[in-house]
């Protein structure tokens, strides 16, 4: 595919990134050569990846990812250190807004054009490369200023988003310090029931499976498979609602609650079902129980072994941890919070996906002559 593909229908004239800047290599910088206290961002292809006492650019500078995370743009508004795993362009000519040529790299797959055992792109590639460019750069500079103001709301939303998110977890966290400061513990046994939903499979017929994320991220959803493809793996229905371990990484935090989209999905016998009895516990407050420092720990020591599939949650042993049980309707408000913020999470998850949409949207527009 040829770098112009991605710049259909601009009405402004193309030049190629030769007749407009020099691009220079990075330079080598070991970390242990670099001063951790300075204010000069040393960058890899990727961004920022420490801080150093001298620059090797001038400012502004457009820093290119070479190996590595091909391809992928960044942009200092100071002088900076690029390392030897990427490309710099620190002089720009008067036909040419530096943002302008930033949005424009930005906006391009050069990763699709990467080559050899440690896949890179030569200078030749960013060279040849067309861009469409307006000729009066007054122009240029009132196109960025339009695509900056946009992406800075877009910005704002995403903040607040993350916000509510750090503010729920603390309120959460409060109330549950709140709740079990003169809770009664009980064995996980007296307040929840193992529940097995064994599934008869059939060759033809599909079975949509949940996964568990580690470090308390909650559920996901799993490849469709048929009857024939689980074959002879024991399978087990989930419902809404169910306190759900992995057993091989309950240890790493592999713990959750099932979502109403998870109901009626399959896990493996590698998963733990516990339904909490009415009037006693709710799956949320033990989930924020079992990932907090305490309940993580004695899941640990409820998993011997080293590491991995080592590390296999005893269900006897499981059993046996003690919880705190406080109020059944103090439980509840705390489940209240908790699915809001689950739903938060989700959302500021979706904004972070719909702001690479709307940045690659926005600048296709851009690129359109419609900003």
């Amino acid at each position: 595919m040829e770098m112009a593909d991605f710049f259909p229908n601009s009405p402004f004239p193309k030049k190629s990134v030769k007749k407009l800047v020099q691009i220079f290599y990075g330079k080598g910088l070991a970390a242990k050569e670099r001063e951790p206290n300075g204010t000069v961002p040393v960058y890899g292809s990727n961004g920022i990846i420490g801080y150093h006492s001298v620059a090797c650019t001038k400012a502004p500078s457009i820093i290119i990812g070479r190996k590595g995370s091909v391809g992928e743009a960044n942009y200092s508004n100071i002088p900076c250190w690029p390392i030897d795993t990427s490309f710099f362009i620190d002089e720009f000519s008067q036909d040419i807004d530096s943002k302008w040529l930033f949005y424009c790299l930005d906006h391009l797959e050069f990763g699709v054009h990467a080559q050899g055992p440690k896949p890179g792109i030569t200078r030749d590639l960013l060279y040849d490369t067309q861009i469409p460019v307006p000729q009066d750069i007054a122009q240029q500079r009132q196109i960025v200023a339009r695509i900056e103001e946009m992406l800075h709301r877009a910005e704002e939303a995403s903040n607040i988003a993350v916000a509510r998110n750090v503010e729920l977890d603390l309120t959460l966290q409060s109330y549950y310090a709140r709740l079990t400061a003169g809770a009664e513990w009980k064995p996980l046994a007296e307040v929840a029931s193992l529940v097995r939903r064994a599934v008869k499979t059939k060759p033809d017929e599909q079975y949509e499976e949940m996964g568990i994320r580690s470090f308390g991220k909650g559920t996901f959803k799993k490849p469709v498979l048929t009857g024939k493809q689980i074959g002879s793996k024991r399978i087990y229905h989930i419902h809404e609602g169910d306190l759900v371990f992995s057993n091989v990484f309950s240890w790493e935090k592999a713990i959750a609650v099932a979502k109403k989209e998870d109901h009626g999905r399959v896990g493996s016998h590698r998963f733990i079902t516990y339904l909490p009895r009415k009037g006693t516990a709710t799956s949320e407050f033990l989930c924020h129980h079992f990932l907090s420092e305490r309940g993580i720990e004695d899941i640990r020591a409820a998993s011997p072994g080293s590491a991995g599939r080592n590390r296999t949650l005893g269900l006897k042993k499981l059993d046996k941890i003690l919880v705190p049980v406080p109020d059944y309707e103090e439980q509840k408000r705390f489940a209240e919070i908790a699915n809001r913020r689950q739903l938060v999470q989700k959302e500021s998850a979706g904004i972070a996906i719909d702001m690479k949409l709307f940045t690659a949207a926005l600048l296709a527009k851009a690129f359109r002559g419609e900003l």
